[in-house]
């Protein structure tokens, strides 16, 4: 067993926890905050796999620009929005399908820890001229759409949000007229 195997078990374990509380969390900005912690605990899996800009890339895309995105599309939200209820059945299907792939997953993470694994080259180049080289060069493509998905998807939240606000005044005009 290596030095990395405790720490890794760790991150997978705060992983998969944060992830399980994500599906059974009920409020929308609890949900947020435990997919920013289940993002960092990714990151940290990425980085004792010695994948540094992976891990970087993780912790800039998604902890910071994708939960923000999501904050801000919560944050227009209706404050009396119904959640639907959820049934003991579905709570109970949750947690023993998110037991079975947390198991599977640690036992995979195990696997490769157990096996002989490369060591990380010993000269890595992590200057701002390296990584804007990689990014603007042959990562210049998937780095641009990654921009135009983030736009889509903020006017996506923001026209059902605005979609959602004109039912609902429709809805409260024919409750005034007696229809």
């Amino acid at each position: 067993m290596t030095d990395r195997m405790v720490p890794l078990v760790i991150a997978c374990a705060i992983a998969v926890s944060s992830a399980l509380g994500l599906v059974l969390a009920r409020r929308l900005v609890h949900c947020a905050c435990l997919l920013l912690v289940h993002s960092l605990a990714i990151a940290a899996v990425y980085l004792l796999l010695a994948a540094d800009f992976v891990a970087m890339g993780q912790v800039i895309v998604y902890s910071g620009a994708i939960v923000v995105l999501f904050l801000f599309v919560v944050l227009l939200l209706p404050q009396d929005g119904k959640e639907p209820s959820a049934r003991p059945g579905r709570i109970a299907v949750a947690l023993g399908g998110g037991g079975l792939v947390g198991a599977v997953l640690l036992a995979g993470v195990s696997a490769v820890a157990a096996a002989k694994t490369p060591a990380a080259p010993e000269t890595v180049d992590f200057t701002v001229e390296a990584v804007a080289r990689s990014l603007f060069g042959p990562q210049l493509v998937p780095f641009e759409l990654t921009a135009i998905l983030l736009l889509v998807a903020i006017v996506g939240g923001v026209t059902l949000w605005q979609r959602h606000n004109t039912v609902g005044d429709v809805g409260a005009a024919d409750a005034e007229d007696g229809r």
